[in-house]
């Protein structure tokens, strides 16, 4: 069972985020859910109940539809916890690309997505989020976004040496900024693409997600100065 849980925002990340953001910036923030983005001026999401309450709000859905924005529009644009959850998020990343000069997208790490315990309640018996549709890790300056398979409730990980890796909250995301444009890699399944089941392959794959989330989380604690 895990000590601690860490679904909120990190603090010293956050900080860190807005102190890029120069005064004046027109920012917009996709999926704001029930703790919006400090420094937003804009908002897009697709429901009812957000666009209650929060200003300069459009609806749209972030999978399939054009943002209702011009080329570059925003100055910054602030993506956490979303892509992960879409049935397209390759769409979404297209049009945050488009509309934005610069931008910060959050997800959780491959770590977390193939932990238990870590989703709300106590002594959660899955791996990561019950709703997540992809796993999603940076290397560099490029997202990778794997399907989420129900196989991996059934592959044996050091379940243990796991947890004891989210003892740190840093180790619970996956931290990706860009300018210009969002460099992804969408992993397919098929004999001729990235991966089989039956081989290995996809194991593979998310052991090395595991690995760079672990690296590139080292690497964000150090550039905001935590370590």
């Amino acid at each position: 069972m895990l000590k601690n849980k860490f679904h909120s925002p990190i603090q010293q990340n956050l900080d860190y985020i807005k102190k890029q953001i120069k005064d004046g910036a027109k920012v917009l923030e996709i999926g704001p859910g029930f703790d919006p983005f400090e420094k937003a001026t804009h908002f897009c999401g697709w429901t009812q109940e957000e666009s209650s309450r929060l200003k300069n709000y459009s609806v749209a859905d972030v999978s399939s539809d054009r943002l209702p924005y011009a080329d570059k529009e925003f100055d910054f644009v602030y993506c956490r916890h979303v892509i992960e959850d879409l049935w397209n998020p390759t769409h979404c990343l297209n049009e945050i690309s488009r509309v934005a000069k610069e931008g910060y997208i959050e997800t959780p790490s491959a770590l977390c997505e193939l932990t238990k315990d870590v989703d709300g309640g106590k002594d959660v018996p899955w791996r990561g989020y019950n709703h997540h549709r992809y796993i999603v890790w940076n290397d560099g300056d490029t997202l990778h976004i794997i399907p989420k398979f129900p196989i991996v409730e059934h592959i044996k990980f050091e379940e243990k040496k796991l947890q004891g890796f989210l003892d740190n909250p840093f180790n619970w995301c996956t931290f990706y900024h860009f300018k210009d444009q969002v460099n992804y890699k969408l992993y397919h399944m098929g004999r001729d693409a990235d991966f089989v089941m039956f081989d290995g392959s996809y194991l593979k794959i998310l052991q090395q997600g595991m690995n760079k989330s672990l690296d590139e989380s080292m690497k964000r604690m150090r550039t905001i100065g935590v370590v």
